[in-house]
């Protein structure tokens, strides 16, 4: 005899209002996330990758990550072929809250602040209005190619959190760690 079971947890998701200017290579986006803690730790943070924006300059993790590799492409790349993020409005739970980008140089995580702490097992609300510019796809075979555009993590994408905040930087290794996300 074979029974299933059925497991249906609380998970994170990901609303996202997306238009695209072509002639400018921007995406325009409103994204809403809802985090669930699933940890039986009280969360005063949160951290977003903000993997587009490692493309911002030859300070970035990716920009060294590729220098690594004897690729200048990026390190010497003209303003015009790069890629970055601009935050235009932050909110969680509809109250303004501070953020940044991590330290250490790594301008793809943005942290936030929570005003109040998550309690384990409890969700919260975040929207955020930003700006994605979209990089020439040369230097990761990611961004505006010749016929189109070739996308991947171009949104905002939570950190997991497992003993502890797992952040990633964009390192070209097309490999990010995600929890389970209702899209």
């Amino acid at each position: 005899m074979c029974s299933i079971t059925q497991v249906n947890g609380q998970e994170h998701s990901i609303q996202i209002d997306a238009l695209l200017d072509d002639s400018k290579d921007i995406i325009r986006i409103n994204q809403r996330i809802i985090y669930y803690n699933d940890s039986d730790t009280t969360l005063t943070n949160i951290y977003l990758h903000n993997w587009l924006n490692g493309y911002k300059n030859n300070k970035a993790p990716l920009a060294k990550r590729l220098i690594e590799d004897y690729d200048k492409s990026l390190y010497f790349a003209n303003q015009k072929d790069r890629g970055f993020t601009t935050v235009k409005n932050l909110t969680v739970d509809y109250e303004a809250s501070a953020f940044s980008e991590v330290e250490d140089g790594k301008i793809d995580i943005i942290k936030i602040a929570l005003n109040t702490p998550l309690l384990p097992k409890e969700s919260t609300a975040i929207n955020i209005a930003y700006d994605v510019k979209i990089p020439n796809s040369k230097f990761t075979r990611y961004g505006k190619t010749k016929t189109g555009y070739h996308l991947r993590y171009w949104y905002l994408i939570p950190a997991v959190f497992k003993d502890g905040w797992k952040t990633m930087s964009n390192l070209n290794m097309d490999d990010l760690l995600t929890n389970s996300t209702d899209y």
